[in-house]
């Protein structure tokens, strides 16, 4: 990163992150602060434990090395009073991330690919080499003769990036060799329908009766529902932004289940802790937060099942269920957990967390862990922890309801019934 300062400091300043993944990344630092000494630029070098915060908030490395990286940056903007922190995305970096959106399902927002420019708290963020390509780049440093060092992680084709850039993007070319520049021109279309969709929701949001409350946001049904589907849709993405500060582990199936259940009423859990709310008149989207309480409420043993659905009301848990057993294939729903039935046994409950409880969360392979560290991974305040409904069965816990399931219960290839779990507010 790069970083603009202000009151007579250093008018650049190089700020440099060792992420700690690769025994070249020492070399690399070094290399970075020696060229900023032979330059007489000032420069910040730092090394973060980033495996820690990756474990800590339960993300991939990639996620995690992007966390502690803008962390870092806007750490050395604040303490350096900088003005602008440039970043070195390329072209080739926008076309990467295109294509990655684009294979996860994105509309418009998506496809327009990196920003040129955001706010990140008060510093504005810029890529000024955003339009350039990476061998523009690699040509100017060479007639300048200027050294340069690559990431020999940008060959591991382990990462998904990393496959698009030396897969897909030249398999695409064969079908059209201006693909790259095909990707950039879609990009910029994206970019100006997006402001224009933008422009049209700030003009609209003032006219449909909106009420913004604490933790909650309501749209009066009779000015919302005759808007244009791609309004509804940007409508509740809006207004759950502006709930829980990003869209984040919300994604596109959530919002689409909320317009498409439009003809009923309904309360549905969405994921992050968000509910959806329809009554005849209104269509309320909330912040859900657990009741605080010291003791945990009482057990509840859940019925026999049978084919046909089980509606169970918890009212001392907050929560409102609905069970069925059904056979595969299924597919799941928003606030839907399924479950090899047959792995279960009777008596099925919900009831509270217990010191030693331990239990195999999905996608450890059968590895236990106390479910104290989970809820400390999972940040679940220790006063909210035993307001936290478990589903379990003699063999142990089956599911931490809305956070995790448990591993050894999950559906396979062998599974003959499933347990299909939904669970309301």
């Amino acid at each position: 990163g790069f970083l603009s300062s202000r009151r007579g400091r250093s008018p650049l300043h190089v700020a440099h992150l060792n992420h700690g993944f690769r025994a070249e990344s020492e070399q690399e630092a070094v290399f970075v602060a020696k060229l900023c000494q032979s330059w007489g630029v000032p420069c910040t070098v730092a090394k973060r434990n980033v495996l820690a915060t990756c474990k800590e908030m339960r993300l991939s490395k990639q996620q995690g090395a992007r966390v502690s990286r803008y962390a870092f940056l806007q750490e050395v903007a604040k303490a350096q009073e900088a003005t602008f922190i440039a970043l070195g995305h390329t072209a080739d970096d926008q076309v990467e991330t295109i294509l990655i959106n684009t294979l996860r399902g994105a509309g418009i927002t998506g496809q327009m690919g990196i920003p040129i420019s955001r706010d990140v708290g008060g510093c504005l963020l810029i890529r000024p080499i955003l339009k350039m390509t990476r061998s523009e780049i690699i040509a100017e440093l060479s007639t300048a003769v200027i050294a340069v060092v690559e990431d020999p992680s940008n060959q591991d084709k382990r990462y998904l990036r990393s496959r698009v850039r030396h897969e897909l993007i030249p398999f695409l070319e064969t079908y059209n060799p201006r693909i790259r520049k095909a990707f950039l021109q879609g990009a910029k279309l994206s970019g100006q329908e997006n402001d224009f969709i933008e422009k049209t929701l700030a003009e609209i949001i003032p006219k449909i009766d909106v009420v913004i409350e604490a933790g909650n946001i309501s749209f009066n049904l009779s000015l919302f529902l005759p808007l244009h589907p791609a309004l509804q849709h940007r409508l509740l993405r809006w207004a759950i932004r502006k709930l829980k500060g990003d869209l984040r582990d919300i994604g596109f199936e959530p919002i689409e289940t909320i317009l498409t259940a439009m003809d009923k009423d309904f309360t549905l859990c969405l994921p992050q802790g968000m509910t959806a709310k329809k009554t005849d008149t209104k269509l309320i989207l909330a912040a859900r937060s657990l009741h605080v309480k010291t003791n945990a409420p009482p057990e509840f043993t859940i019925p026999k099942l049978t084919k046909e659905q089980t509606a169970i009301d918890l009212p001392e848990w907050n929560l409102r269920l609905a069970l069925s057993v059904v056979p595969p294939p299924l597919t799941q729903q928003p606030c839907s957990i399924l479950f090899d039935f047959d792995t279960i046994s009777y008596p099925l409950t919900v009831r509270g967390f217990l010191p030693g409880d331990r239990f195999c969360p999905l996608g450890m392979k059968g590895r236990h862990k106390k479910l104290q560290d989970f809820f400390v991974d999972m940040k679940v305040p220790k006063e909210k922890r035993n307001h936290v409904p478990l589903l379990v069965c003699p063999a142990g816990i089956v599911a931490v309801i809305g956070f995790r399931q448990d591993e050894r219960f999950k559906v396979t290839e062998t599974t003959k019934r499933i347990l299909c779990l939904q669970r309301f507010i």
